[in-house]
């Protein structure tokens, strides 16, 4: 298990501090569990995979995927949770605590829809997707002459 906390940590970019501060363990903790010199409890094992998306089996084992497979509704949650306890005074967290306060079937939500599609109209139109590159190739077009006179 040593190894794979270790290469967990590293392919999310964290130190042993940033890693063992989410879980709530100290950094020389973390650095016994990745030396092999200290095990962690099935609590913190636990709170790994669950503060970092991990698989139990994999973190534990080694089989399957490392990252478990999580709901789209999942996903959403944690990323409204982390915007609402990581920067709770931010444009961000006014913008999905309004949201949240939408009636499901409320008229809001055309509203909002309307809003939207305006402005991806309006940005497409002043960036318009670049032309498609010429084929060197291709036959130049054919242009009418003028009738002589």
């Amino acid at each position: 298990m040593q190894n794979r906390i270790k290469e967990l940590r590293k392919s999310l970019g964290l130190n042993q501090t940033e890693f063992g501060d989410k879980i709530g363990v100290t950094t020389s903790a973390i650095s016994g569990y990745e030396l092999g010199t200290r095990a962690p409890s099935d609590a913190i094992i636990k709170s790994i995979c669950r503060e970092y998306g991990v698989s139990e089996t994999w973190l534990r084992t080694g089989a399957g995927d490392m990252r478990r497979s999580r709901s789209r509704e999942a996903e959403l949650g944690d990323g409204i949770r982390s915007i609402l306890v990581d920067r709770p005074e931010s444009f961000q967290a006014a913008l999905v605590t309004t949201l949240l306060k939408f009636d499901p079937d409320g008229p809001e939500w055309a509203a909002l829809e309307k809003i939207l599609r305006r402005l991806v109209e309006e940005w497409e139109s002043l960036n318009p997707p670049p032309a498609a590159p010429k084929d060197p190739d291709a036959p130049a077009p054919k242009t009418q002459k003028d009738p002589e006179p």
